[in-house]
């Protein structure tokens, strides 16, 4: 059941705002029910977005979404844009019945440590489990893994009702609501967005170690669209690689968003989630695509093709700039992050 009509803008407003992918704005605040609005209507800006129940008054230059329900619980649901969106913990979300648009955190440790069980699981045999590829599901804060050490003010900040700021609904606590336009001005580490799931050091580990987080967020919605479970595609770096010498070389895994290596029955396909488009690739140039996406630098990237593709290194550099010009694929990051492990929020 929805109330009030409609609203198209809105409805993906609200998506963008959940999944932390926001194209329509630059920040948006939301005030859970009972919380004080006046202080976060006073910092936003006219590129912004408010959230705020929808019998609250209030002024503000930013576009304001209204909301009725709650969104803190599980099994909370934000009545909005004429839609209902439900709230689901991620280790129960694949055994709820689903009734529409839902939204998953991982509101505690279990949560993050089952989400964790299944992007290694993932990476290691190709398989994606429903809760990341089901398309009614839809994982908060997802665009931290592209990026989770990156230094950027917050950009989905939390009201909660007794007053407490937080670095989105599931974040490090940032202080009280008056603190607000401070807050939005001060650059601090993307992953604190998931900081009040578990302790920073343990959270942080996480992290380093996976640099690939991002990329397995990505190739599971690529998953559910290509219908992996039902078929015999296979994602690069789930469960198959392109490279013979797999784990030998470039030091680096692909970024989170470049385009993605599918392997199918009739050859491979470079599938790019940004702009939709597919094209089949020549073998070699399968590995080139490869070779430049598991390496930190295109030298690297060159220094690997030349040795396993039997070129000089010179024509093995041509190759990969032609790769980056031509295919949109770029060198990929380090595999392993090279912050403080263990640094608290």
């Amino acid at each position: 059941m929805t109330r009030g009509a409609v609203d198209a803008h809105d409805a993906r407003i609200v998506g963008e705002w959940i999944t932390g992918r926001h194209a329509s704005f630059r920040r948006a605040v939301f005030c859970a029910p009972g919380a004080p609005v006046d202080a976060a209507a006073a910092a936003v800006t006219v590129d912004d977005i408010l959230l705020v129940a929808s019998d609250v008054a209030v002024e503000t230059p930013a576009h304001v979404v209204r909301f009725d329900g709650a969104f803190d619980e599980v099994g909370d649901v934000l009545h909005v844009a004429g839609h209902a969106v439900e709230l689901q913990h991620y280790a129960s979300a694949a055994y709820v019945e689903l009734v529409g648009p839902t939204a998953m955190r991982f509101l505690d440790a279990d949560g993050w440590r089952a989400f964790l069980a299944d992007a290694d699981l993932a990476r290691a045999s190709g398989v994606f489990t429903s809760p990341m590829t089901d398309p009614r599901l839809r994982l908060a804060d997802a665009d931290v893994f592209d990026d989770p050490f990156a230094a950027a003010a917050p950009r989905a900040p939390h009201v909660h009702a007794d007053g407490r700021l937080t670095a989105g609904a599931q974040g490090a606590v940032l202080g009280v609501a008056d603190d607000l336009a401070n807050v939005l001005a001060t650059p601090r580490p993307r992953w604190e967005a998931l900081a009040g799931i578990a302790a920073p050091a343990d959270l942080t580990r996480d992290l380093s170690a996976r640099r690939w987080l991002g990329r397995f967020v990505h190739a599971a919605e690529l998953a559910g669209i290509l219908g992996l479970a039902a078929s015999d595609l296979r994602i690069d770096g789930f469960g198959w690689s392109a490279l013979s010498d797999a784990g030998e070389g470039g030091g680096g895994v692909a970024r989170a968003d470049d385009p993605f290596l599918v392997r199918t029955p009739d050859g491979v396909l470079l599938v790019d989630l940004r702009t939709r488009r597919r094209q089949r690739l020549p073998e070699r140039t399968v590995r080139v695509v490869a070779s430049l996406q598991a390496s930190t630098d295109v030298t690297a990237a060159a220094d690997r093709l030349a040795r396993t593709e039997r070129l000089t290194v010179e024509a093995a550099r041509v190759l990969c700039t032609e790769a980056e010009r031509l295919l949109g694929v770029r060198p990929g990051v380090p595999a392993t992050d090279p912050v403080a492990v263990g640094a608290g929020a």
